[in-house]
């Protein structure tokens, strides 16, 4: 296999990501929508949002009793560390200032 020369290799096309590319999408996929004004625009946000939330999946009561003691166990671990950190920090600055004053 030949080795093309590096003075024929064209430099890769970079991308600015500060400048957009064509028209702005939407998250869906889809074409943008033109959004009304005023009242009736009011109106249609409403009914957009009813149907998005129609969509939406929500946890019944075990899953979120299970996803709260989940939450709070990662809080209680946490803290636990936190404290410990806290002594044995608390007892190494009180050495410190021991050793300087005798």
């Amino acid at each position: 296999m030949a080795r093309t020369p590096r003075r024929n290799v064209q430099p890769a096309q970079r991308r600015s990501l500060t400048q957009p590319s064509g028209r702005p999408k939407s998250q869906s996929g889809g074409e943008p929508a033109i959004r009304r004004r005023g009242i009736r625009g009011v109106f249609a946000f409403g009914g957009e949002v009813r149907s998005e939330l129609n969509k939406v999946d929500f946890p019944n009561r075990q899953q979120t009793m299970q996803a709260t003691l989940v939450v709070l166990a990662a809080c209680i671990i946490v803290g636990f560390y936190l404290w410990g950190l806290d002594q044995v920090f608390a007892r190494l600055a009180s050495k410190i200032i021991q050793f300087q004053k005798g």
